[in-house]
């Protein structure tokens, strides 16, 4: 299963983001579930955002039941670091649930298309 994250440039000035983000999953308290995401993938250019660009990444874990391995409890959010950054945003995690003992994030690229 993926699961799509896209930054968005508010400012008024261009930015860029190199890597990976720092993602982890928590819990309605601000608790960690379990360790952060691993990276997946090679590291792809630096991607350029002017005011109003989109840049994305992908999260990674298996479906339930495809593997022995349990799923984690339910996260409420997902917690994230662009890349280079120590501010971190939270996203809802809606139904997206670590399953099978994999947890992995992909390097940003531009689009929205994770």
């Amino acid at each position: 299963m993926y699961l799509p994250l896209v930054f968005t440039n508010k400012g008024t000035t261009t930015c860029t983001l190199t890597g990976y983000p720092g993602v982890s999953l928590v819990d309605s308290a601000g608790s960690p579930i379990g360790d952060p995401a691993t990276r997946r993938g090679t590291t792809r250019p630096t991607v350029s955002l002017p005011p109003g660009g989109s840049a994305s990444t992908s999260l990674h874990t298996l479906n339930e039941g495809t593997t022995d391995t349990p799923c984690r409890r339910t996260a409420r959010w997902i917690r994230v670091y662009p890349p280079d950054s120590f501010d971190a945003m939270k996203v809802s995690a809606r139904s997206f649930r670590v399953c099978g003992g994999v947890f992995e994030v992909e390097a940003m690229r531009s689009g929205t298309d994770g």
